[in-house]
C-alpha cells in the first residue's frame, strides 16, 4: 500500500476501537461486579479519541493545498475512498515530505501496528466490531471472548501511539514551514522591470490629466490592476498596455456617469520607430462583428506570451491609420464615443517627452441607453456584504485578486495611482452591462480622479508610526491579504486581546500578529501564509538593509517572497479542480 493508503487504515481502524469501547461502557454498566471498570474504560477511551484529534489534525494539516478544502472534511471522513488510491495525491504528498516520507510512512505504519494489538486485546471480529450486539450480555461474554477492559493492558500501545503521533506533528510542521524556501533557484520567476512600469503608469497620469481641457469635476480614469508576469523579450515592460474604464458625470446631472473602455498605448511614430512604445494585447483584427471583450489572463507564461505576440502586427496597423488625430481635448473625444462606435484609435495624447499614447476603445457591451447600469463596487463594500453587491468571492476570486493587487503593488507604488497610505477603499469591482455576475472580480481596478485639480500628491513614503511596521504599504497589503481570505474586514476579525496593542502597534497589527501565528498557515496552507506573514512582520531577511519598494533588490525580494507564493498557491488551487 502506499503511504497515503496505510494512512487511510489508520484514521478507519480508530474509531472501529472506540466505538467499541463505547459498546463495552454500556455491558459494564449493565454488570454491577463490572462497574469497577468504568473508569478504566473512560480513562482508555478519552486516550483513544485524544490521540484520533491530534492524528487528524495533523493529516488534515498535511493535506491542505493538496486536497481542496471544500473536499478536505468529506476526504478525512472516508479513509479508505477512492479518492485516498489516487495517484497525484500520492505524489504530491511525497513532493512536501521529500526526505522524511519514508521516516512518515514508517511512523504511520507503526502507529496501524499497535492498533492491531489493541483490537485483537478488545477481541473484535475481522470487520473490527465486537463479537456479541447486546450489552445485556456483556457478563457472559467478557468470560467468553476473556478481552481486556484495564487501562493497565494498553499502556503500551497507548504511549506508542502518542510517540508516534508527536513524531508526526513535528515532520508535518518542519516539512510545511520548509516548502515554501525549497523553490529551486532555476524554478524563481525573473522580477519584471516595476521600475518601468512604475514610469509609465506616472506618465500616462500626467498625460491624462494634462489631456483634459475643461473644467469638468467628474472624470474619473479606473486603472485595471494586472499581475504582469510575463518575462519575455520581445514584449519588454514598456511595451505593456494599460487597460482604463473612464466614468464622468454628463451635463449637471451627477447620477447620469458615462462609461468608456479603452486600451492605452505608446505608439509606432510617422518613421516606424518605436518611440518607448507598448503593444496592445487587446485589439482585434477579427471582423467587428466578431469582436469581443477578453477577460482572465492566461494562466501560463506560455498562453500569456502567445497572447502578445499574435496581436502585436493588429496595433501597429492600427496605429498606422491617419485619421488619428491628436486629441487636445480628452473630455470632448470621450464624449464624441457616445456616437456611432469606432473601431479604431480614436487619437493620441502627447506626453512631457513628446511621446504619443494611443488611446483604442473597446466595444461598449451594451446600448448608450443602459449607461446607468454600470456600477463600481469598492473592496469594502464586497467585504462588508453589501446587499448591493450580487455575488459574493470564490475561493478562485480571492486568489486571482491577491496576485492582481500584490503585483500591482510593486508596478504602481509611489506614483499618483497609488499612495501609500492606500486601503481598500482604493480596490474597486466594475460590473459592466450585460456582462454575467461572475466577472465582477475578474479583475480589480484602483481609481483616481482627473480634472483640474490634481488627485493625491506622491511623495516618498514617510516613516510609520509604529516603528515594528517596516514598511507601510507591504502591512497594508498583508492586512488586505488576509481580509480576502477570511471575506471579512480586519475590524469584524479582531477579538479583545487584539487591543492589547494599542499602543504598540496598533489593533490591526495585534489582530493580523494573531492570525498569522495561530491559523492562517492551517487556513491557506503554507504559502499564502508565509506570504502575508513577510508582509505583515517584513520577514525579509533584510536586517538593516533597505525595505523601501524604489530599491530594485528588494523588488526582488518582494516579488519572490509575496507574488510568486501567490502565484504558486494560485496555480496549485486550480491543478486541484
Amino acid at each position: 500500500m502506499s503511504g497515503l493508503e496505510v494512512t487511510g487504515v489508520v484514521l478507519g481502524a480508530l474509531p472501529l476501537i472506540i466505538s467499541a469501547l463505547e459498546h463495552y461502557a454500556e455491558g459494564v454498566a449493565t454488570a454491577k461486579r463490572y462497574w469497577r471498570y468504568k473508569n478504566e474504560i473512560k480513562g482508555l477511551l478519552l486516550r483513544i479519541v485524544t490521540e484520533r484529534g491530534i492524528f487528524m489534525n495533523t493529516l488534515e494539516l498535511l493535506l491542505t493545498g493538496i486536497v481542496r478544502v471544500e473536499h478536505m472534511e468529506e476526504f478525512l471522513a472516508s479513509p479508505g475512498g477512492k479518492a485516498w488510491s489516487e495517484a497525484a495525491i500520492q505524489q504530491q504528498l511525497e513532493n512536501r515530505l521529500r526526505n522524511v516520507y519514508k521516516a512518515y510512512l514508517d511512523n504511520v505504519k507503526e502507529m496501524e501496528e499497535s492498533l492491531r494489538v489493541m483490537m485483537k486485546k478488545l477481541g473484535l471480529d475481522a470487520d473490527g466490531k465486537p463479537q456479541f450486539s447486546d450489552p445485556n450480555a456483556f457478563k457472559q461474554e467478557y468470560k467468553r471472548l476473556k478481552f481486556s477492559i484495564t487501562k493497565s493492558e494498553y499502556e503500551d500501545q497507548l504511549s506508542r501511539l502518542s510517540k508516534f503521533n508527536q513524531d508526526l506533528i513535528r515532520m508535518t510542521k518542519q516539512s510545511l514551514e520548509l516548502e515554501p524556501t525549497r523553490m529551486d533557484k532555476k524554478a524563481k520567476a525573473v522580477c519584471p522591470d516595476f521600475n518601468a512600469f512604475r514610469s509609465y503608469a506616472r506618465s500616462l497620469y500626467d498625460t491624462l490629466r494634462g489631456g483634459l481641457q475643461c473644467s469638468c469635476q467628474g472624470h474619473t480614469a479606473n486603472l485595471r490592476l494586472e499581475h504582469r508576469s510575463q518575462n519575455l523579450k520581445s514584449v519588454p515592460p514598456e511595451k505593456t498596455p494599460f487597460r482604463v474604464i473612464f466614468s464622468y458625470s454628463a451635463g449637471s446631472d451627477s447620477q447620469r456617469v458615462s462609461w468608456t473602455e479603452a486600451d492605452i498605448c505608446c505608439v509606432i511614430d510617422g518613421s516606424g520607430k518605436t518611440a518607448t512604445a507598448l503593444t496592445q494585447n487587446s485589439v482585434s483584427t477579427e471582423p467587428k462583428a466578431k469582436r469581443k471583450v477578453r477577460f482572465g489572463q492566461a494562466n501560463s507564461q506560455e498562453q500569456s506570451a502567445s497572447a502578445i505576440l499574435a496581436t502585436a502586427s493588429a496595433v501597429q496597423s492600427a496605429v498606422a491609420d491617419p485619421t488619428a488625430d491628436r486629441i487636445h481635448d480628452l473630455c470632448k473625444a470621450l464624449q464624441s464615443l457616445n456616437q456611432p462606435y469606432r473601431d479604431m484609435c480614436i487619437g493620441y495624447l502627447f506626453d512631457k517627452l513628446k511621446r504619443k499614447h494611443g488611446i483604442y476603445p473597446l466595444p461598449p457591451p451594451v446600448s448608450a441607453a443602459h449607461q446607468h447600469q454600470w456600477v463600481a463596487y469598492s473592496l469594502r463594500d464586497v467585504l462588508s456584504h453589501d446587499t448591493k453587491v450580487g455575488r459574493k468571492l470564490s475561493q478562485h476570486d480571492k486568489l486571482k485578486v491577491a496576485i492582481d493587487v500584490s503585483s500591482s503593488v510593486l508596478q504602481l507604488y509611489n506614483t499618483p495611482w497609488l499612495n501609500e497610505e492606500w486601503s481598500k477603499d482604493d480596490v474597486l469591482f466594475i460590473q459592466r452591462p450585460g456582462f454575467p455576475p461572475s466577472s465582477l472580480y475578474e479583475h480589480p481596478f484602483v481609481r483616481r480622479i482627473l480634472g483640474s485639480s490634481p488627485s493625491k500628491t506622491y511623495s516618498k513614503p514617510s516613516g510609520s508610526t509604529y516603528s515594528i511596521i517596516r514598511n507601510r504599504t507591504l502591512f497594508t497589503l498583508g492586512i488586505l491579504l488576509i481580509e480576502l481570505w477570511y471575506g471579512k474586514s480586519i475590524e469584524e476579525l479582531q477579538i479583545p486581546e487584539d487591543l492589547n496593542y494599542q499602543n504598540i502597534a496598533g489593533v490591526a497589527w495585534g489582530t493580523a500578529y494573531r492570525l498569522v501565528e495561530d491559523e492562517l498557515e492551517f487556513e491557506a496552507g503554507p504559502r499564502y501564509s508565509l506570504a502575508v506573514r513577510r508582509c505583515i512582520r517584513g520577514d525579509f531577511d533584510r536586517r538593516d538593509k533597505d525595505m523601501s519598494l524604489e530599491d530594485e533588490d528588494f523588488q526582488k525580494v518582494v516579488y519572490n517572497g509575496v507574488v510568486a507564493l501567490l502565484e504558486k498557491t494560485f496555480q496549485q488551487f486550480n491543478s486541484l479542480d
